[in-house]
């Protein structure tokens, strides 16, 4: 499976151009990738009021990415805000052609910018098939609690959706490849870039992780894609040869 990550800085409250900059972007990835990979909320910004955000947002954002997978013959994970049954969540949602097959509620909100105020926690993890792989979404603060990927559904493909800053870059950087190496699996991490209205700034540094705890894949802090394979037989060898997967305690 080739999968594909879009770092980009997105523009405050204004998913039409946000997603006109990801339909720029499908156009070279034609024939090239499989999946693409987009920021924590990437229609909007990591929006924290919100009474500033539009419900018809979510469904002009999810009809728009199914209407690219179509054309381009790929597929879409990221996260959104979502309001469903008078609550607003932080959602990664997962699209193909054939419109939103899968979706995840954030469940470590992130307290220290005041996100569980305004959005719901979700209140479990599962896993999604495609292409072969078992795939668990994430999104953000996730990262920071090992709990989440620790489960004896152990996944192929961990995904990262994030809003993460450029102050605690380093912790990033750590905790990406050691979820990799616990569960001897890829890990994708896609973060934005730019400044937003919160204050913060954001530095990319966009990677996959392999099964190894190895960097296969990397972005700087500028706007782009980076396209990798991930080798599924290789990494079932990699599994049975070393067997730590076997000795879980639960």
């Amino acid at each position: 499976m080739r999968i594909s990550l879009l770092q980009f800085a997105p523009v405050w409250l204004n998913p039409e151009a946000n997603l006109h900059l990801i339909q720029e972007h499908c156009g070279h990835l034609l024939g090239a990738s499989d999946m693409l990979i987009l920021p924590e909320m990437f229609n909007t910004g990591y929006v924290l009021d919100t009474s500033l955000l539009q419900f018809r947002w979510q469904a002009e954002t999810i009809v728009r990415l199914q209407e690219l997978a179509d054309t381009f013959r790929i597929c879409f994970g990221g996260s959104i805000p979502m309001f469903r049954q008078g609550k607003w969540y932080n959602t990664f949602i997962f699209v193909d052609k054939d419109g939103l097959k899968f979706h995840y509620d954030k469940i470590q909100l992130f307290s220290l910018a005041g996100e569980k105020d305004h959005y719901t926690s979700g209140k479990s993890t599962s896993l999604f098939q495609y292409k072969g792989f078992s795939i668990l979404p994430l999104i953000c603060y996730d990262l920071r609690f090992p709990y989440l990927s620790f489960d004896a559904k152990i996944p192929d493909l961990i995904i990262y959706s994030a809003n993460w800053p450029v102050s605690r870059i380093d912790h990033w950087k750590s905790l990406i490849t050691a979820r990799a190496i616990e569960n001897l699996c890829y890990v994708a991490g896609v973060n934005r870039i730019g400044h937003d209205h919160n204050g913060f700034e954001y530095p990319g540094d966009s990677r996959v992780i392999d099964y190894n705890g190895h960097t296969i894949a990397t972005s700087n802090a500028t706007n782009g894609v980076v396209t990798v394979a991930l080798d599924k037989a290789a990494m079932e060898y990699k599994r049975e040869r070393y067997g730590f997967l076997k000795d879980r305690m639960f």
